[in-house]
């Protein structure tokens, strides 16, 4: 069981990721918190495997709440859900310690998706957030040629896999996955590695010694 709580100042948001998830056999909302700091005194004397977290609240930032909670509840998995999209905010949220990020007009079948893969311990990206992201590596990568991205151990598994031709579905079938997980994952690297395609993700790959 996924024990879900969640952290945001509207409690419209909070409703909504309750009636999200209320059906699946996984997922258990634990608890909810308007602010940073009844979110610290809640986490303080329960349990959560993973934190849905807004950026804006009104106590303390987003991001430095990110920063405290994988600190000081290392085994806990943030998921920034947030209507903040300035890649600054993105990957600063990802620098202190989230897992995933999404916008506040995500579908609840991709919520629920991102929550899984978050606690199995992978990263999950929006598309939206996949793009901005792809967009800002590949200008990193033009301008430091010596970028090594770090990869996680599923990402390097399919990566091995994409190099040795196989299409998504087998990718799916052979690490029993679902192909929409198998395409997320595709994206993360695409961010990863700064390209815009399939090609683009083979050469890059290549030219930066991950095969």
């Amino acid at each position: 069981m996924i024990k879900l709580f969640i952290i945001d100042d509207h409690p419209i948001v909070i409703q909504g990721i309750q009636n999200a998830v209320k059906q699946e056999e996984d997922i258990e909302i634990t608890g909810a918190a308007l602010s940073a700091s009844e979110a610290i005194n809640w986490l303080e004397s329960n349990e959560a495997d993973i934190v849905i977290l807004d950026i804006g609240l009104p106590d303390m930032d987003g991001i430095d709440l990110c920063k405290f909670l994988t600190k000081n509840f290392p085994g806990i998995k943030i998921i920034g859900l947030t209507t903040f999209g300035q890649v600054s905010f993105i990957t600063s949220l990802l620098r202190n310690g989230a897992k995933g990020y999404l916008y506040k007009n995500t579908s609840e079948r991709e919520l629920i998706e991102a929550i899984r893969i978050v606690f199995d311990g992978d990263q999950y990206l929006s598309k939206e957030v996949n793009e901005k992201l792809i967009a800002k590596a590949a200008r990193t990568l033009s301008k430091r040629e010596s970028f090594i991205p770090k990869l996680t151990r599923r990402e390097k598994e399919i990566l091995d896999l994409i190099m040795a031709e196989n299409t998504t579905q087998e990718i799916a079938n052979v690490l029993h996955l679902s192909v929409s997980t198998v395409e997320t994952h595709r994206m993360n690297l695409c961010a990863k590695l700064g390209a815009r395609n399939l090609a683009g993700l083979v050469k890059n790959a290549i030219k930066l010694g991950l095969v």
